[in-house]
C-alpha cells in the first residue's frame, strides 16, 4: 500500500465507508475539524523515519486538545 492510499483509508475512505464524507474524512469547510500537526512530513520522509514522528498537537473540533 502506498503511503497516499494508507492516508486516504484512515481519512476520506473511512468516512465514506462510514456514510460520514460529507462531515469528515478530510480539511474543508463546514466538516469537523480532527487533526494532528506532526513534527515532520510523513508522505515526504524516508521510509524509515515514518515511525520516529512525533505528534506536535491534536486537535478535535477545531480545538486544541493535546499540545507539546
Amino acid at each position: 500500500m502506498s503511503r497516499e492510499d494508507a492516508l486516504r483509508s484512515m481519512t476520506l475512505w473511512a468516512a465514506y465507508a462510514g456514510f460520514q464524507e460529507q462531515d469528515m474524512g478530510s480539511i474543508t469547510p463546514g466538516k469537523y475539524a480532527d487533526f494532528v500537526l506532526l513534527d515532520q512530513d510523513i508522505m515526504r520522509v524516508p521510509v524509515e523515519l515514518v515511525l520516529k514522528t512525533e505528534v506536535l498537537a491534536t486537535y478535535l473540533g477545531g480545538r486544541r486538545v493535546y499540545g507539546k
